[in-house]
């Protein structure tokens, strides 16, 4: 008789069985939302760009499948062409270092290697000293955030006396802690057991990257947030609240995906242990959205009350950072919706309901 993990007798139970998944867009209906008036000149320019790149032809169908220039356009719609590209050219990074790192889990000194050099890199890139510390990197798409960062860095030096210490410092450390993370990514993934939900989310606000993605949140705003707001519990709870929405729409959108990839790391997963009923589990995901929409309103219009006595630069400054933080939510679901990175958009009903068969 076969023993099977914990994580095995969950995907034999969902195997076959049918997922619906509701019109997500209502819950974000009073949210702005958009895609960069520059998405087809910049995509034929990025596809033109990675199309002569040697890459292995499993990552090249992983990029055309996800395009990356419809994911920055929509969760960042309103950013000027050159930021723009810079953030296509992040996304691109990102994912590309994601999956090294994720290929070098059966060997724990390679991938530590790999974190260490990186966290190197982008302290260089950034000036903030390393530069005596050894950066073993030659790939050069990893190699190419010092081009990101240098743009960066250039609009940093142009709005901000001295340069821009305290936003570069705030960028590494997001890096840094999202590195440092993704070690508990490649422990979640070999372990057998499926973790606690709050262990999942715990662990997710950490390993999803978003940390890292949302500390461009001022760039592609053309922005620069008051210190006070940056280092306030009020606004750390915004990004946390976005990161959580943002997993979940991935979690259910990508839930057939990644069952074929093997993997049931998931909340729709975790929660369907609990109750035993997958449409269950899509309900209370999709309850937890609107609790987390309401949550993000909240916060966001008590951050702006304190704002009534200050300069209208400064006003602004913050409602532009706040609808930056929720277009990247409305921009993240349609772009999981339109993209063949997760195969939904071809099993969509008239009505926006998402029907898949595990």
């Amino acid at each position: 008789m076969c023993d099977y993990s914990e994580k095995e007798l969950l995907a034999k139970r969902l195997k076959g069985q049918r997922l619906v998944i509701p019109d997500m867009r209502p819950i974000f209906a009073h949210w702005p939302f958009g895609q960069n008036e520059k998405y087809q000149e910049m995509k034929d320019m990025i596809d033109k760009r990675l199309a002569s790149q040697p890459m292995k032809e499993d990552s090249r169908r992983t990029f055309n499948e996800m395009n990356p220039t419809l994911l920055a356009a929509t969760w960042w719609p309103t950013s000027s062409k050159n930021r723009y590209q810079v953030l296509v050219d992040l996304i691109i990074w990102f994912f590309n270092w994601d999956d090294l790192v994720e290929s070098l889990a059966s060997d724990p000194s390679a991938a530590e290697g790999l974190r260490s050099a990186t966290k190197t890199l982008v302290r260089q890139s950034f000036g903030l000293g390393g530069l005596e510390e050894d950066m073993s990197i030659s790939n050069p798409l990893i190699l190419g955030f010092k081009n990101i960062a240098e743009e960066v860095c250039k609009v940093y030096d142009e709005v901000t006396p001295g340069g821009g210490i305290e936003q570069r410092r705030v960028l590494v450390g997001h890096f840094n802690r999202y590195i440092d993370a993704t070690r508990l990514e490649a422990e979640a993934d070999m372990s057998e057991k499926l973790p606690s939900l709050k262990r999942y989310w715990e662990v997710r606000v950490l390993t999803s990257g978003m940390g890292a993605l949302l500390s461009f949140t001022e760039f592609a705003a053309e922005v620069k947030l008051p210190s006070k707001i940056v280092s306030s519990a009020a606004y750390e709870s915004l990004w946390v609240t976005t990161i959580v929405i943002n997993s979940i729409v991935n979690d259910l959108v990508s839930f057939k995906k990644e069952m074929k990839a093997g993997s049931v790391l998931s909340s729709v997963a975790i929660l369907y242990r609990e109750v035993d009923n997958l449409d269950a589990a899509v309900q209370m995901s999709l309850a937890h959205l609107r609790i987390l929409v309401d949550e993000f309103d909240r916060t966001a219009n008590m951050i702006l009350s304190k704002f009534q006595t200050s300069s209208i630069d400064e006003v602004e400054s913050v409602s532009k950072v706040i609808d930056v933080l929720r277009m990247v939510n409305t921009g993240n679901l349609e772009w999981s919706l339109q993209s063949k990175r997760y195969g939904v958009c071809h099993s969509m009903t008239p009505n926006g309901q998402i029907e898949l068969v595990l």
